[in-house]
């Protein structure tokens, strides 16, 4: 703050071209500062995935299944769908809800996406703990590959579930996630599309 005060009393002592030059530096500047910012992405994906420690079955007899989920998943069937691979053994879950934003929201520090992640995952747990699921959960980054990658570092599961529900915007099959994580992870991974409503 001194050193700006500093230029700004030298540049209203010394005329009208030293404020021309002053303004011109800081436009240089401020145009350096955008570009470097915008050619980073915003959730870079992990350079390794996590160990693939969980790709053998738990000696407890429990098949954990990590969930990365768009929106809230009560749909009745979303339990059974859940279940269908753990071979009649006892489900635990990880919900991770990413927080999805726009770039906008994040810039201007909108909180909203965090709120409706927040209920989606609470949403969710509540669901599969009516169910007979152990479940409990967290909000991720808003790439879903990242927060499945965050979700694997605390929880070794031996199955990732993508969830998406139609007519939400969600382009996670489009942009090839489901296929990403397929190549990226050693434990399997489903994509389950329940249905809008």
């Amino acid at each position: 703050l001194l050193g700006v005060a500093v230029v700004l009393y030298a540049a209203g002592a010394a005329g009208v071209w030293a404020w021309v030059f002053v303004g011109l530096g800081a436009l240089v500047l401020a145009g350096i500062l955008a570009a470097r910012y915008t050619k980073r992405h915003p959730h870079p994906a992990a350079e390794t995935p996590p160990p693939p420690s969980a790709a053998a079955p738990a000696a407890d007899g429990t098949y954990r299944v990590l969930v990365v989920a768009d929106e809230s998943c009560i749909d009745p069937a979303f339990p059974a769908q859940l279940a269908s691979h753990a071979g009649g053994r006892k489900v635990e879950a990880l919900v991770v809800a990413p927080a999805i934003g726009s770039r906008l929201a994040r810039w201007t520090g909108d909180e909203g996406q965090f709120v409706d992640a927040r209920k989606h995952l609470d949403d969710t747990v509540a669901a599969l703990a009516a169910a007979g699921i152990t479940a409990s959960g967290e909000t991720g980054a808003d790439d879903p590959l990242q927060a499945a990658d965050d979700g694997l570092r605390e929880f070794p599961a031996h199955e990732i579930v993508f969830v998406t529900k139609s007519g939400t915007g969600t382009d996670w099959v489009e942009r090839g996630v489901v296929d990403t994580a397929r190549q990226r992870y050693a434990v399997p991974v489903t994509h389950i599309a329940l249905p809008a409503g």
